[in-house]
């Protein structure tokens, strides 16, 4: 799968392309691989971890809101 499947998930967003292929490359650089190295189990554990970060700073901000 590799660079397709990065590919393929940067074009799914919707969202404009450079700064998600910026975002997708260094969170695959933090966990120890490459977007031509991807597999799809990767990716899942890669977005798992991504989003339970971007749901913790959200709560974050609404608690210092509140």
């Amino acid at each position: 799968m590799g660079k397709n499947l990065a590919k393929t998930v940067v074009q799914a967003t919707g969202l404009p392309q450079n700064p998600v292929e910026k975002e997708l490359q260094s969170l695959l650089v933090k966990h120890g691989t490459s977007p031509e190295d991807l597999t799809l189990d990767q990716l899942r554990d890669v977005m798992a971890e991504y989003l339970q970060t971007v749901f913790l700073e959200i709560a974050e901000q609404e608690n210092l809101s509140a």
